[in-house]
């Protein structure tokens, strides 16, 4: 159930953009019904002043540190104060709750950075947004896998490469698959460990199908 917390002039738009993001996470997510506040800003200097730091223009929604809240900027601070168009609202409210229902499936257990931020985007439906994409490094997963790896990439291959990835596994191997692999990893984030997992739920080592997964983009 999703709480709007916003008092602007947009707020019925608002209201009916935050039932269609809920109905598409239930979709994805029928066994979960998170409790999630909302927080809606007018502008980005409000934003801005909420998380203490200022913003590039292309980050326009974050999950509260709670893990029970996410904020987002307006559909008219998206096109005033932001590079997004007013229409991507919806695909990045879907992608900010999907954020917090992945955190809440894994319980407590930590998803690499790429399979955090590629299954937000699949389900938001942001990879209709990506084109002629075909600039892969090999071993891309476990270069994605860390705030670091991610952090250095971030601007180039890291969001469309992982985009894509989850959408190559989903398509191949179902969505049902990457909630195994959300519910089966550790604690704690170690790659030799993560390829494991992976391959206890897979059948099949990671790097096989990442290399299937480049090859399916460069044709």
């Amino acid at each position: 159930m999703l709480k709007i917390v916003y008092k602007g002039k947009e707020l019925d738009k608002i209201n009916n953009e935050a039932l269609k993001a809920s109905k598409c996470l239930h979709k994805f997510f029928p066994e979960k019904d998170l409790n999630v506040r909302v927080f809606v800003y007018e502008t980005r200097s409000a934003f801005d002043k909420r998380f203490g730091e200022k913003t590039e223009d292309w980050i326009v929604g974050r999950i509260g540190m709670d893990y029970k809240s996410t904020h987002i900027l307006s559909p008219l601070a998206f096109k005033n104060e932001s590079c997004h168009d007013s229409k991507e609202f919806l695909n990045v409210l879907e992608h900010e709750l999907t954020h917090l229902y992945s955190d809440n499936l894994a319980n407590g257990k930590i998803l690499p950075k790429w399979l955090d931020e590629g299954l937000a985007q699949y389900i938001a439906n942001q990879c209709k947004y990506i084109k002629n994409f075909k600039n892969t490094e090999t071993n891309f997963c476990k270069k994605l896998g860390t705030l670091n790896g991610w952090n250095k990439r971030i601007n180039y291959t890291a969001y469309p490469t992982a985009a894509l990835f989850v959408n190559f596994l989903i398509k191949n191997y179902s969505f049902n698959k990457i909630k195994e692999l959300i519910t089966s990893l550790n604690k704690v984030y170690y790659y030799p460990s993560f390829k494991k997992i992976f391959f206890k739920v897979y059948g099949k080592d990671l790097s096989e199908i990442e290399n299937l997964f480049i090859k399916s983009i460069d044709k």
